[in-house]
């Protein structure tokens, strides 16, 4: 069968976007296969999520989001907003301001301008407290732990996946091998993502971000979230700022009245395309 699919990108973080109402009705039951085959680099359309939009009704628009192994999964930063950017292109939603709702949980997002999209993250949460994490000049964040003979530093954050973020200086030194050094620690839940973060300015950060386990460098705007929060919390930067991640710039706020985290970023359209889906095989 033949889906009409649209790529899309934020900051390098791509998104097949499939239109869930021109879907065939024999694929939507297939939804994690299809998500399998076309997010497959090598034999697929390639990405990081499948987005399937639903009907839009007024300011709520519904989706489903599936990751490469064709589960379902939270919708990140980066497909929320390319979700949000084509639907508000293809008058599925009719105003610039609505909700996504994924599985349930509802995204806020808001159209800025013709390329930029802004995403309420929620609030950040301690990995070791499972409670929300707040500014506070009482309490110290960071954590420390031996590496190889070395003391590490680090401060842990969750914003729907852990990330332990360390400072440094600059990127001259082999990221992705110490990044597979500090993942290896006892101290971190499974799948925990490692980030470098250089603080240029306090409205001004870089970031390199390891994820495991497939031992990659990713464009994530989570883990750009978890960076603002904890150079607040460490008293190295503004609840505004920059964060520079290789596939471009994000904007970043951390707002004092209801603790959410809000992303501005791009949402650009890359190609269309029909994808040839083999129908499954009867058993």
């Amino acid at each position: 069968m033949e889906i009409d699919f649209l790529k899309m990108q934020g900051c390098g973080d791509d998104v097949v976007v499939v239109d869930g109402t021109r879907l065939p009705e024999e694929a939507t039951p297939q939804l994690p296969r299809l998500a399998q085959r076309m997010l497959d680099r090598r034999t697929g359309v390639g990405g990081n999520s499948l987005v399937v939009l639903g009907a839009g009704a007024g300011s709520l628009l519904p989706l489903r989001c599936l990751d490469p192994e064709g589960d379902e999964r939270d919708i990140p930063c980066a497909a929320a907003r390319c979700a949000a950017r084509y639907a508000t292109d293809s008058g599925a939603v009719n105003t610039n301001d609505f909700l996504l709702d994924s599985d349930g949980r509802k995204v806020r997002a808001q159209i800025i301008d013709s390329a930029n999209v802004r995403v309420d993250m929620g609030s950040p949460v301690s990995i070791e407290k499972a409670a929300e994490i707040r500014e506070s000049l009482r309490e110290s964040f960071s954590r420390s732990l031996l590496v190889n003979g070395r003391t590490v530093t680090y401060t842990p954050i969750s914003l729907g996946h852990s990330y332990a973020m360390v400072f440094v200086p600059d990127f001259s030194f082999p990221v992705r091998r110490t990044a597979r050094e500090i993942a290896g620690a006892e101290d971190f839940p499974d799948g925990t993502g490692i980030a470098f973060v250089q603080v240029c300015s306090r409205e001004d950060i870089r970031l390199r971000t390891w994820e495991a386990p497939g031992e990659i460098d990713t464009d994530d705007c989570a883990s750009a979230a978890a960076a603002l929060v904890a150079s607040v919390v460490n008293g190295l930067a503004d609840r505004e700022l920059v964060a520079r991640i290789p596939g471009g710039d994000l904007f970043l706020q951390w707002d004092e009245t209801d603790n959410h985290i809000w992303v501005t970023g791009p949402a650009a359209y890359v190609f269309t395309g029909t994808y040839d889906f083999p129908a499954e095989k009867a058993e």
